[in-house]
This record gives C-alpha cells, structure tokens and sequence, in this order.
C-alpha cells in the first residue's frame, strides 16, 4: 500500500517537473530566436528606396 502510495507521487511529481522543464526550455528558444533575429537583422541590409534620386 505504502509503495503505491510513493509511486503516484513520484509519478504525479515527475510529470509536473517534466512539464516545467518542458515550459522553461521552451522559453529559452524563444530567447534565443529573437536574439538571432536581432543579431543577423542589420538595418543597413534593408531595400530602401530613395526619396530623391540617389546618386551613384
């Protein structure tokens, strides 16, 4: 009874931590794309059209 008992909370109490873990790293590759995007986001990289004639 008491080995049941200690295996649904070592079940139940795992389950959440691989859920949180899950979340957290979630998270961090969330960050980690943003901070690629702005790293390789250069403005001077952009199209931009003139608002007069540019000179070559």
């Amino acid at each position: 009874m008491r080995d049941q008992y200690d295996a649904r909370l070592w079940n139940d109490s795992h389950e959440e931590i691989s859920k949180s873990a899950d979340h957290f790293l979630h998270r961090v590759m969330q960050a980690f794309r943003v901070l690629h995007r702005i790293e390789w986001n250069a403005p001077w990289a952009e199209e931009r059209s003139c608002k007069r004639p540019c000179q070559s």
